[in-house]
């Protein structure tokens, strides 16, 4: 073999390989703490340890990276809406989501406050894609906070007309309490949850 032919470069080979559902967990976690609009290419890249190149060969534009991120969240919220959804105790699976949304209050993400309700304040939850995804987490909470205070009232926990407007108040207090949370009013967040646990339990719903 000759000396030219022994240094001659070959063919590119297929790019490096990488582990996207870690890079996809990454993308979701730096959206949810910073914004869609604020999360800056740099940011990504960091977060991802992929090159540009790879990032939206991979993945697309910012927004599709969005969509990507947004429907990997609400894939975690089914551990979250599990109790609404598939619980058996009322009232008491209504305490166990407000549980799971204290729970975060103690982690790393206290301040994130809740990446559907954040992208919803942005601009680019006019995109279709992205507004269909924001809508059914907001239907997810509607229909499970009905389905947990329909159960509440079979089981005689609640009166009649409870479950027609309770859910709604619910609904907007935990929006609030994602909301003060994302503010970085951890304490006034937790203050609101518990105010919503008792609301549950004073009877006088």
């Amino acid at each position: 073999m000759s000396r030219a032919s022994a240094t001659k470069p070959g063919r590119p080979g297929r790019p490096a390989q990488f582990d996207r559902d870690r890079v996809l967990t990454q993308l979701c976690l730096l959206f949810w703490s910073r914004g869609y609009e604020a999360a800056t290419q740099e940011e990504m890249l960091a977060a991802t340890g992929l090159s540009s190149s790879t990032l939206y060969r991979s993945f697309g534009t910012k927004a599709d990276i969005l969509e990507a991120a947004l429907t990997r969240y609400l894939a975690w919220a089914d551990v979250m809406f599990a109790p609404l959804e598939h619980g058996c105790a009322g009232v008491a699976d209504v305490h166990a989501f407000l549980d799971r949304l204290r729970a975060q209050f103690g982690g790393p993400l206290s301040t994130a406050g809740c990446l559907v309700w954040n992208t919803m304040q942005d601009p680019i939850n006019g995109d279709p894609r992205i507004k269909a995804l924001t809508d059914r987490y907001m239907q997810r909470l509607r229909g499970g906070l009905a389905a947990a205070l329909g159960r509440a009232f079979d089981a005689g926990e609640l009166p009649a007309s409870a479950p027609k407007y309770l859910a709604e108040v619910l609904r907007a207090g935990v929006l609030g309490v994602q909301a003060r949370g994302r503010a970085g009013e951890a304490e006034d967040a937790i203050t609101l949850l518990d105010g919503l646990a008792a609301l549950l339990d004073s009877g006088e719903c």
